[in-house]
């Protein structure tokens, strides 16, 4: 599951990955990108309250549960997510141009490490207090990301619409496919087409 703009931040507890995310947020929509956050934990928590409204809904047996009010609106599923079905539920929700993960083990999700500790896979740099390091890194990443591919797909002359997540998944599935093939080589552009 390779994203265009999805990054992770790990270490052990009280090392400082939320406030390198706050960090990061302020930063990167203070320069008018679009940004949504995931905070992951192994521990078994909820963010419900006890004996409030969304609460007893899901203890009656409701699998979502959604608290609208004048200033937000939350979605409370019943039961853990994969990271890659939170990603497709964020990018059905809107257009994001970075999505930082506080506790991210996904092998896929490229991550910033801080402190010390096992190195998850997938980690492309260490944070030692280096912010515009970090900062400039993932502006980078993201370009080059972005830039891997531009999909369209139509289904008996109809344009279907994907978001990018979706999007990014059948294009490193076709590519990879591809790239396996012994005449293949530098791949600029595809196009495939099936009938049936």
């Amino acid at each position: 599951m390779s994203t265009l703009k999805v990054f992770g931040v790990y270490g052990e507890s009280d090392s400082g990955k939320t406030t390198l995310i706050v960090q990061l947020v302020t930063r990167l929509t203070t320069e008018g990108y679009k940004v949504a956050t995931v905070k992951q934990t192994n521990k078994a928590i909820s963010m419900d309250t006890k004996d409030k409204d969304t609460w007893r809904h899901h203890h009656a047996g409701a699998h979502l549960v959604v608290f609208s009010s004048r200033s937000e609106t939350n979605f409370l599923l019943d039961g853990p997510l994969s990271s890659s079905e939170i990603l497709q539920r964020i990018s059905n929700v809107g257009r994001f141009d970075f999505i930082l993960i506080e506790g991210a083990d996904d092998p896929s999700i490229p991550k910033i490490q801080i402190g010390s500790g096992k190195k998850r896979s997938n980690t492309i740099a260490t944070y030692k207090n280096n912010f515009q390091e970090i900062f400039c890194l993932l502006k980078k990443e993201r370009t080059i990301r972005s830039s891997a591919s531009d999909l369209s797909i139509r289904v008996n002359g109809i344009d279907v619409p994907l978001t990018q997540f979706p999007a990014q998944i059948i294009s490193n599935t076709i590519i990879g496919m591809l790239e396996s093939l012994k005449t293949v080589q530098d791949i600029r552009t595809v196009t495939i087409e099936l009938k049936r």
